[in-house]
């Protein structure tokens, strides 16, 4: 089981994660010609789309998910008829999207507008919900490698245009968004292909209502939930701009947050891996396994990540060709550090989507999400652009450990996986990081040293992997 996380996680992660590694080392290039005005615009217009992108599958990936478990004989049927609902409400669903971008681009891109909007819905209007399905599809049935070459190819192309439409053309911001659209483009097409001619999926517009209502039954109560990673994810780059924090500072911040991107891209990772596992397990009621998993997983990305951020000044300051962004290795490490909530957080929401139980869980997200953007509004006139990543660290981990002290999840509990220690663990963790980030080389290869070992003693003396 372990040995299967680790190769599929391998797969998931580091295959993708080899084109991001390429497009960190071409940072000095691009910060070279990128001002922090260019990474304000790309900021804010990534909260633009995230701050309706919940919308566009209408949570209906849960109901996907369940069919391929429940019903296993038939589900590419019932893909079809949410395929086919999907492609009509996604051209609704794309004027939206216009009209959130018209209100929120700033200033600076104001000229350019009409492309904006057009390069953002473009890949939408034409494919729909392939990518999506497509990628669903792979999962479940855990064929990693059919999404992780999609994905390399896709961020290779990526990198090259960025390359070409940003150093080349001297187009600075709308270098992202040309590279993008062409590169979603091409992401949905490979994926609408085989979803078509080869697996027999297709839309079907004739779809039975009482399916479309049973799953939107499920879904819509789980649109907050998902909401909620607008509000800790993205809300924060709108209210520096409600706040009327200059759109040049704005990229100072969003340029820190990537770097929880790439957390986050890693963490996905391993979650995708281990989530037909972890299903499977609790099929078979083998709960011990899911916790003995859940806090392997926990643990390692608590160490490795801590480690890697220890090291955040010297790397920014290979890879980083702009003085004031190189300053920004402080920040990026509170958002890398935000991220570790997520394995207990992804164990226990595994168990509540198996078991259906999801009614309430909203009600810890997008409390977490209100918290989230109410401290913000709170703070950020007196502490200003630095507050919010230290209020998301937080308000994940209200999200990530509240859920355990839900009724729902009382009554479908499977085993203790003793949050209460991990949540503090994971404090820790964090303020050791931010000690350690300005001491000499020195004492970073001993604390490095250290960390290193009890991640060993684990994996031999705890772990045990089988």
């Amino acid at each position: 089981m372990f040995k299967k996380i680790i190769s599929h996680s391998l797969i998931y992660g580091l295959g993708p994660f080899v084109p991001k590694i390429v497009g960190l080392l071409m940072l000095p290039i691009f910060t070279k010609v990128l001002t922090t005005e260019d990474y304000g615009v790309q900021s804010l217009m990534n909260s633009s789309v995230a701050l309706i992108g919940v919308l566009s599958m209408l949570g209906l990936q849960l109901p996907l998910s369940n069919a391929f478990y429940h019903h296993s004989h038939h589900y590419k049927k019932r893909w079809g008829q949410f395929y086919g609902f999907l492609n009509l409400w996604m051209i609704f669903y794309s004027f939206l999207l216009a009209l959130v971008i018209y209100f929120i681009v700033p200033d600076e891109a104001r000229n350019n507008l009409p492309w904006i909007i057009l390069l953002n819905i473009i890949p939408i209007v034409c494919f729909g919900p392939a990518d999506v399905i497509g990628q669903m599809y792979y999962q479940l049935n855990q064929k990693p490698k059919q999404v992780v070459i999609r994905t390399i190819i896709i961020s290779f192309i990526t990198i090259a245009l960025n390359y070409y439409t940003i150093v080349v053309l001297n187009l600075h911001y709308m270098g992202w968004f040309i590279a993008n659209c062409i590169s979603m483009l091409l992401l949905h097409f490979s994926y609408w292909y085989p979803l078509h001619y080869v697996l027999k999926i297709k839309p079907i517009y004739k779809f039975k209502r009482k399916t479309i209502t049973k799953g939107l039954s499920v879904s819509i109560p789980m649109i907050p939930h998902f909401y909620s990673g607008f509000l800790l994810g993205s809300a924060d780059s709108l209210l520096l701009k409600f706040f009327l924090i200059s759109t040049a500072q704005i990229g100072y911040y969003g340029f820190a947050a990537s770097f929880g991107g790439l957390m986050a891209l890693v963490v996905g990772a391993i979650n995708t891996a281990a989530s037909p596992i972890i299903s499977e397990q609790i099929k078979l009621k083998k709960y011990e396994d899911v916790r003995k998993l859940t806090w392997s997983i926990q643990f390692f990305l608590l160490i490795i990540s801590s480690i890697g951020c220890f090291w955040l000044k010297e790397i920014f300051g290979f890879i980083v060709n702009n003085d004031e962004l190189k300053t920004t290795y402080f920040l990026a490490a509170v958002f890398i550090m935000c991220h570790n909530y997520r394995p207990m957080y992804f164990g226990i929401s595994t168990v509540l989507f198996y078991r259906e139980k999801t009614k309430n869980l909203w009600k810890v997200t997008f409390g977490a999400g209100i918290f989230c953007l109410l401290l913000n509004i709170l703070l950020i006139p007196h502490f200003g652009i630095k507050i919010p990543a230290f209020v998301l660290f937080f308000s994940y981990l209200i999200m990530g450990y509240g859920t355990f002290f839900l009724k729902d999840y009382k009554e479908v509990a499977i085993t203790n996986f003793r949050p209460v220690i991990w949540f503090f663990f994971t404090i820790l963790c964090l303020v050791i990081v931010l000690y350690v980030i300005d001491l000499s080389i020195l004492y970073k290869i001993v604390i490095t040293i250290l960390f290193l070992s009890s991640l060993l003693v684990y994996y031999f003396k705890v772990l045990k992997i089988d």
